[in-house]
């Protein structure tokens, strides 16, 4: 059922770890839309610390306890990949809608029975795409038609991690993969939402891994060929000094093309930019304000619980994005183990 049409919609956040805090400024920056009611860790000192930095907020170490509440409508998962899968299908089956940050399942039989599970609930299952609610990607959805064919597209997003920015991060295997679970979605969502409904022909990635403080690939190269033609490279990386953010989309009209996620040019043209202090330093990481992202993000996502329109991305196409990284996984193994196993020197 939508929520009720004018009733904030009130949320469990589960997961108090980093990336957490930027949902939790949403939910706080927009009290028309979303209510936060109780919080969720397994560490009981940080899971209280959080609550009560965040007013009269339940705390709880077990996602169970929160589903017990009669005034939760949604939950917010913000936990480690393994547990996205788990998680959701039980908030789902309790009733409840669930916006799951990114990557939506570690694998694609885990994310067909999230979809399964929100198709039997009649819920809301949104997966955090949130580079999807900037202006500029939204002005591309709304004046594609314009551009003409599309033959060709061009990503570069590297930056740079100085190891694990979580502690599971460094027990990741390589067959789990790293940058490619942890990162690629973020660009090959953008790919899929540029392409629709097409699914790549071929899939080839080469990948690397150069740090030692975790086990897994930390560049690669992904190359997919769709069947009108198209084609779409993306290099990723997290050994990068300086961030590199360009997306570039090669139509027969013209090129488009999308610098540090903020600014776009057809042709040359600057048609869409940031407003003034969104973008501080291009190349560092602290350089850009992503708040306005999470605000929206939440906003589409309060819209798609209440029937409304929206551009949440929801399980349909979570889905079909986790079979894709399953291919570009395998293809990353069978052709790259030898540039990522073992000591990390001997993949310099």
């Amino acid at each position: 059922m939508p929520v009720e049409a004018h009733a904030p919609l009130r949320i469990a956040l589960v997961g108090c770890g980093r990336i957490a805090e930027s949902h939790l400024d949403a939910i706080a920056a927009e009290p028309e839309l979303a209510k936060l009611v109780a919080v969720v860790d397994a560490d009981p000192t940080r899971a209280r610390t959080v609550a009560g930095r965040r007013g009269a907020v339940r705390a709880f170490t077990t996602l169970s306890d929160a589903l017990a509440l009669n005034d939760i409508d949604a939950v917010v998962l913000t936990t480690p990949n393994a547990l996205h899968s788990v998680q959701a299908i039980a908030a789902l089956e309790a009733g409840k809608h669930v916006l799951v940050e990114k990557p939506m399942a570690e694998n694609g039989a885990d994310a067909r029975a999230m979809a399964q599970a929100a198709e039997r609930a009649g819920r809301i299952l949104a997966v955090g795409h949130t580079f999807r609610h900037g202006a500029a990607v939204r002005y591309l959805q709304d004046h594609r038609a314009g551009f003409g064919r599309l033959r060709a597209i061009e990503m570069s997003q590297c930056f740079f991690w100085d190891g694990p920015q979580a502690p599971w991060w460094a027990t990741r295997t390589p067959e789990e993969s790293l940058i490619l679970s942890l990162y690629a979605p973020h660009p090959l969502d953008f790919v899929q939402l540029v392409m629709g409904d097409a699914d790549p022909l071929r899939v080839h990635v080469e990948a690397a891994r150069h740090q030692g403080g975790w086990q897994a690939e930390d560049e690669a190269m992904i190359l997919l060929a769709y069947a009108d033609r198209c084609l779409v490279t993306l290099h990723i990386s997290y050994n990068q000094p300086q961030v590199v953010d360009r997306r570039t989309l090669f139509f027969d009209k013209g090129v488009l093309r999308i610098e540090d996620g903020e600014y776009l040019y057809w042709n040359e043209e600057l048609l869409v930019e940031p407003s003034p202090g969104v973008i501080t330093d291009a190349r560092s990481m602290s350089g850009r304000d992503l708040s306005g992202y999470f605000r929206t993000q939440l906003a589409e996502f309060v819209a798609a619980t209440r029937g409304q329109p929206h551009r949440s991305p929801l399980h349909g196409e979570g889905r079909r994005l986790i079979d894709l990284i399953d291919r570009v996984r395998a293809s990353a193994r069978a052709n790259s183990a030898d540039l990522i196993d073992g000591p990390a020197e001997a993949a310099l």
